[in-house]
């Protein structure tokens, strides 16, 4: 790849979307409350698409992606089963979500700026994913009250 940049922004990417995926499936077991659920399974697909983008500009660019490490995945599941083992509420799940997102957001927002000279293709990516996870944050508002 001509583009280090590119590479490092693809693994940003990468591991925000896999952590996210990760996180969702391990909630939406849990989760008892119909239309979170729904929305919750949506939210996962649209994680999904994202990254088969992300799997397809790094096959394009012959990058080796990076994900989570099985450390990063014990860990959590550990703070995902010890958080929610006396509260299985939507607002709990809701919560967890958000405060996720909230700290994927950010990470997105210093990748693309750190990053931003990378492939046009992979930084327009990192901003569809920036949109979506903010979306994401003001539609789960409804459930923060719930």
């Amino acid at each position: 790849m001509e583009n280090e940049n590119s590479v490092k922004l693809l693994n940003a990417l990468g591991k925000n979307v896999a952590m996210a995926t990760q996180s969702l499936d391990l909630i939406i077991k849990d989760v008892k409350e119909e239309d979170f659920k729904t929305y919750l399974s949506k939210l996962s697909d649209e994680y999904n698409l994202i990254f088969k983008e992300i799997q397809m500009l790094a096959k394009a660019h012959d990058v080796d992606l990076k994900l989570t490490t099985p450390i990063e995945k014990a860990q959590l599941w550990t703070s995902i089963k010890l958080q929610t083992m006396f509260n299985k509420s939507t607002r709990k799940f809701a919560t967890m979500i958000y405060l996720g997102t909230n700290m994927g957001i950010p990470d997105l927002i210093f990748a693309i700026s750190d990053f931003g000279d990378a492939n046009k293709p992979i930084v327009e990516l990192a901003k569809k994913l920036k949109d979506m996870e903010e979306k994401s944050n003001e539609d789960l508002k409804i459930f923060l009250s719930k």
